[in-house]
């Protein structure tokens, strides 16, 4: 295991501490389930333009909503 250190102006670093203890994690989990979620986040991002730029169908705004709440003529 890899071990890193930040540094953190002591305004920023007090906002980090505050939202680790909402969160019920010392300060070191915080961060780094905010850094795997970042990275995970960005994975999914890629994924989605990749997916996106394969993509040779075009849909009307009207099919989207249509799928996305349902045909509201029912």
């Amino acid at each position: 295991m890899t071990v890193t250190s930040i540094r953190f102006p002591e305004n920023v670093y007090n906002k980090i501490k505050e939202a680790a203890d909402f969160s019920g994690l010392n300060v070191t989990a915080y961060m780094r389930d905010a850094i795997i979620e970042k990275i995970e986040d960005q994975e999914d991002y890629a994924e989605c333009v990749k997916e996106a730029q394969n993509m040779t169908e075009t849909v009307s705004r009207e099919e989207v909503m249509k799928e996305v709440f349902g045909d509201e003529d029912k």
